[in-house]
Order: structure tokens, then sequence, then C-alpha cells
């Protein structure tokens, strides 16, 4: 029921476009979103910092499409919000020391700070690429299939967190380190290969 509920603006926004074309399906995914945080805040429920940026991105952009009558606004969106998560990804882990992944799902899983580092480095390096596809589709075909191609988006971000979840589950969780370097190839040794 959660997974449906993250999902309600970007639904409404699907249907709405399909029914009214993309200003309408802006209003409306624009109206969704701030019905979700309210009902959120309303139930006391914590927002997270990513769904903070999601809604203050999408409320700025969505704005601009409806005020300017300009839909580019809306299609960089997807492509704002992936590269922000990328950048805190990396830059967070510069300026803490500690991988923003290990931060966020560190409860989760067992691993060592190099198995962190890499697994923030791979998300990262995921959540560029979605924003560049984002931004080819968006300019090169038509805006039906960018709208298709948004789900696309969430399906393969979708396979790659059910397979990240295996590797880490069946190579990586609960092994020792030596075992674990095993698995991943030679032993690095020397502070200037440390991750």
């Amino acid at each position: 029921m959660s997974f449906l509920f993250e999902l309600f603006p970007l639904l409404a926004f699907f249907i709405a476009y399909r029914v009214g074309g993309i200003y309408v399906a802006t209003a409306t995914i624009t109206i969704a979103v701030v019905l979700q945080v309210g009902y959120r805040l309303v139930r006391k429920h914590k927002l997270t910092p990513l769904q903070k940026a999601s809604a203050v991105i999408l409320l700025a952009l969505g704005g601009l499409t409806l005020l300017l009558h300009d839909d580019r606004f809306i299609v960089w969106k997807p492509t704002v919000y992936y590269w922000l998560v990328a950048t805190t990804l990396i830059v967070g882990q510069m300026v803490t020391g500690q991988p923003m992944l290990e931060k966020v799902i560190g409860d989760s899983f067992k691993l060592s700070h190099e198995r962190w580092t890499k697994l923030s480095r791979l998300w990262a390096a995921v959540f560029l690429v979605l924003g560049v596809l984002n931004l080819l589709v968006a300019y090169n075909f038509s805006r039906d299939t960018w709208v298709t191609f948004k789900f696309v988006l969430l399906g393969l971000f979708f396979l790659f967190v059910v397979g990240q979840g295996w590797w880490i589950i069946e190579r990586w969780q609960g092994l020792d380190e030596s075992k674990l370097q095993a698995a991943d190839g030679p032993a690095k040794d020397g502070p200037e290969n440390a991750s």
C-alpha cells in the first residue's frame, strides 16, 4: 500500500496526461504532491530529505511549466532530481567521510566501509545515467514517448535495486573481509588504493 501511495502522483500525472495533455498533467502532479506532503504532515509522518527535495523541485519546475506555458521545465524535473541524488551521494561522502548510502540503508546490511563506498559510487553512476536517459528521450522523442518512458525509468531503477539487493545478500552479506576481497578480486594493498 505504501508503494502505491508513493506512486500516486506519477500515476495521476500519467492519467491526466492521457486525458488532457502535458499542462493538465503538470497541474495534476503538482496538486497530487501537495496533497501527499500535506497528508504526511497531518499524520505527523517525517518527510525524508529526498521527499522534500523531490517536492520542492516539482513545485518549482511544475510551477514554471504552468506559469510560462513551457513544458521543458517539467521535462527536466526527473533529471534534476536524479542528478541531485547523485551529487549528494558523491559530495556527501567527500564531506563526511561516510558513504551516504550507508547512512540511509546501513541498518539493513552489514558491509565494510569499502563496500559501502563502492555501492554509493555505483548508485551515483546509476542516477547520473537515469538523468541522461531522461533528457535523451525528452529531446529526441515525442512527449507521449517521454511520459511513457518515465515508467520505464522507474522499472529500470526497480530492477537495479532488486539486483543490487540480491548481489549484496548473495555475494557480500555476512562474509568476512578476506572472503569479500576474494569475491571481488585481488586484495588491494597500500593507502593509495583505499576507497
